[in-house]
């Protein structure tokens, strides 16, 4: 009886132990995505990066001025590589993929406009 008992207990606590952890755990993995995002300078990149680390679904934003690449860490369970394109967008900045409304884009301070893909 006293042996029922503590397997009982054993498979119980692993059951237990299963479904919580499943309930916090984290995602399998973060995915990178790297695409062009057009900008001219230091303050582009502190407005792209900081409109993308607003979002608690992105890791990491790296947006080099030279290159005009982007690179962010993200979790993908969450947030699509297309919404990445949108959070940008809606900062005032086209990628690759999508244009940034024309009303956002002419608020950007004048260092800040870049010559637009027609």
């Amino acid at each position: 009886m006293k042996t029922q008992k503590g397997i009982f207990a054993i498979v119980f606590t692993m059951i237990v132990a299963l479904f919580t952890t499943n309930v916090n755990a984290k995602p399998l993995h973060d995915e990178t995505a790297t695409f062009k995002v057009y900008g001219n300078c230091e303050m582009c990149k502190k407005r792209i990066e900081t409109a993308l680390k607003k979002n608690p679904a992105i890791k990491s934003a790296d947006w080099n001025v030279e290159t005009k690449m982007i690179k962010v860490v993200y979790d993908p369970h969450v947030l699509s590589v297309d919404q990445i394109h949108k959070i940008i967008a809606d900062a005032g900045h086209d990628t690759d993929k999508v244009k940034a409304n024309d009303t956002v884009y002419s608020k950007l301070p004048g260092c800040c406009k870049y010559v637009r893909k027609k």
